[in-house]
């Protein structure tokens, strides 16, 4: 394989849905925007074992009833919402990821940014892959190299670790400090449950791509070559940089958060085309 350039194809801020989606809604999370496939990325915590098939699958988790469970009121401490997270995922990834402390504040940015399509990277630091955003030539066009979708296998394992119906009890416990820290992020009168089903609907529709995808070096960066897919919003183009295999687990899971929940769950969105030569 060649040797590549500095990218621009942004490199994802580490955002996957972790901190509050794996934290709190157990979804994934996304990251987006930082180079996109620059040479100086940080190392990972080190992989989770690999969830059952049939974890990742929406087909396979069929809809659970909307999970009830005790609200405990916004007086909450830190050390509480992280042992109450804790019981989402034995995934070691997960748990490093609840170590960065502040879940609840944490969780409210996740969601609003995955809501808007932002990607929280900040929220989602510990998540970094360890290798280098890469290319492959194929005659006269440049495409992802499938080993770059590779270094984003730890994270997609660790999402199909969450326990959906876990992690939405944890939600509805934490449903009231969730809500005062969301509405202190400048949404005053703002719904919990409305920017919580826009952010895993958002992951769950998320188009999946297969096959090569052609990039374009412009002045040492790399973009996306089809317009379509350069012009996304920036939590869908994190997926799409992720791969189709991370991308399906992320969909699924949002899917069976949203099932728990008792929240409505999109309809797949056909994924648009590489452009092709």
């Amino acid at each position: 394989m060649d040797e590549t350039p500095k990218t621009t194809l942004r490199r994802p801020s580490r955002a996957p849905l972790v901190v509050a989606i794996l934290v709190v809604l157990g979804a994934a999370g996304f990251w987006a925007s930082r180079r996109f496939g620059g040479r100086t990325e940080q190392t990972p915590p080190a992989a989770a074992p690999a969830s059952p098939a049939g974890e990742t699958s929406p087909a396979a988790s069929p809809a659970a009833p909307p999970v009830r469970a005790a609200d405990l009121g916004p007086n909450v401490s830190d050390p509480e919402a992280r042992a109450l997270a804790d019981t989402v995922s034995q995934s070691e990834l997960y748990r490093r990821t609840l170590a960065q402390g502040e879940v609840v504040r944490r969780a409210a940015v996740l969601l609003d940014n995955l809501a808007e399509g932002v990607s929280p990277r900040k929220q989602l630091d510990p998540l970094r892959p360890e290798r280098p955003f890469s290319v492959q030539r194929r005659g006269a066009e440049t495409v992802i190299d499938p080993a770059s979708y590779a270094r984003y296998d730890a994270f997609g394992d660790a999402i199909a670790s969450v326990d959906a119906r876990e992690a939405a009890r944890v939600y509805r416990s934490l449903h009231g400090v969730l809500q005062l820290a969301y509405r202190a992020l400048g949404y005053p009168e703002a719904s919990l449950d409305d920017v919580t089903a826009r952010a895993l609907g958002r992951l769950a529709a998320a188009p999946v791509v297969e096959g090569d995808v052609p990039v374009v070096e412009r002045e040492g960066m790399f973009l996306f070559q089809d317009e379509r897919l350069e012009t996304a919003p920036q939590v869908e183009k994190h997926l799409l940089r992720m791969g189709p295999r991370n991308t399906r687990i992320v969909q699924g899971k949002a899917r069976q958060l949203l099932e728990a929940l008792g929240m409505p769950v999109p309809p797949a969105l056909d994924a648009p085309s590489p452009a092709t030569r």
